[in-house]
């Protein structure tokens, strides 16, 4: 298998996890060294380097914003030696009881089997309104 078709196969069976609100086969493919960049110039763009603080700065204030299972639904996967592309799209209910539904495109980078970086790029106006500053 080729290091472009190995890349993909993890990025989708992560995805095919977050599909159905289970992160479990996602979280454990992050480096320690992982650095996320959520792209755009609002309250929810930021950037994360290392395990520690991806967990504390990006994930765990998403995921305290949601009632229920958050879903990431893959449209595209596309990957090219170390990158993987996703196309999805988000769904979950917030604490509030607002349905919070985004589009996304991720580009993933690999690393010995491991998400070393991601860049993020979704609606950040609407993940401000739905999901609050």
């Amino acid at each position: 298998m080729s290091e472009t078709e190995r890349n993909r196969a993890l990025i989708t069976q992560a995805f095919a996890g977050l599909e159905h609100g289970d992160p479990s086969a996602f979280i454990p493919l992050f480096a320690p060294d992982i650095a996320w960049r959520v792209m755009g110039s609002s309250a929810w763009s930021k950037r994360a380097f290392g395990l520690a603080d991806v967990e504390r700065d990006l994930v765990g204030p998403l995921f305290a914003r949601f009632a229920g299972p958050y879903r990431n639904i893959p449209e595209l996967i596309m990957a090219d030696e170390d990158r993987v592309v996703v196309l999805a799209k988000g769904h979950a209910e917030t604490m509030e009881g607002r349905t919070y539904a985004n589009d996304y495109c991720f580009v993933f980078r690999l690393r010995d089997g491991m998400i070393a970086e991601v860049r993020e790029y979704m609606d950040t106006i609407l993940a401000d309104e739905v999901l609050g500053r």
